[in-house]
């Protein structure tokens, strides 16, 4: 009897063992993979905060752009807005670089998911405000050379660009606000 009882004690023990064991590696496990997850995170973030620069470059080019347009100043419309173009490009190729990044990681997490969908709607509102630009500068060659009617078509082409970036805008704050709920749970 005292045999059997010490065979199931031992067995009982090694069990216990084991599920601690497991326990305690699964922990680990989890707790590695949440890291890597959040450093992921952290190093897209600073990938994004370099590309902040081309688009504060492209806004105030773009700035520059409307207030020469209010001048009826349409050459230096046209300046301002090729120059936002290419501050505008590389913004939205460097937003497709994080994307591409996280997408390599394979990464099959919900913030990750969050994250890169974000992403997208960041391009969409670059690529908006890109498209916009083309518009406004075929706008201020038509006004230069008096053609209202095209100059007209082309300022309505760009004001449908500014409600498709208004939207993406809004769509990315939606996407903001979902990644903040889900990192606030895994931080809790």
């Amino acid at each position: 009897m005292k045999k059997e009882q010490i065979k199931t004690g031992t067995i009982i023990g090694l069990t216990i063992l084991i599920v601690l064991i497991s326990c305690i590696l699964s922990t680990t496990i989890n707790s590695s993979q949440e890291n890597y997850i959040l450093k992921t995170i952290l190093k897209a973030d600073g990938d994004l905060k370099e590309v902040s620069v081309d688009g504060q470059k492209a806004e105030q080019y773009y700035t520059e752009a409307s207030y020469s347009y209010e001048n009826g100043n349409y050459n230096l419309v046209e300046s301002n807005c090729r120059l936002a173009r290419g501050h505008y490009l590389e913004e939205s190729q460097t937003y497709k670089g994080i994307k591409a990044e996280l997408k390599a990681k394979k990464i099959e997490d919900n913030l990750i998911y969050i994250y890169i969908d974000s992403l997208d709607a960041l391009i969409e509102v670059t690529n908006n405000m890109y498209e916009a630009c083309e518009y406004f500068e075929s706008a201020s060659r038509y006004y230069n050379i008096d053609n209202y009617d095209m100059g007209g078509s082309a300022i309505d082409g760009m004001n449908e660009k500014i409600r498709d970036h208004d939207k993406a805008v809004e769509k990315y704050n939606n996407l903001l606000e979902e990644f903040r709920v889900e990192l606030e749970k895994r931080i809790k």
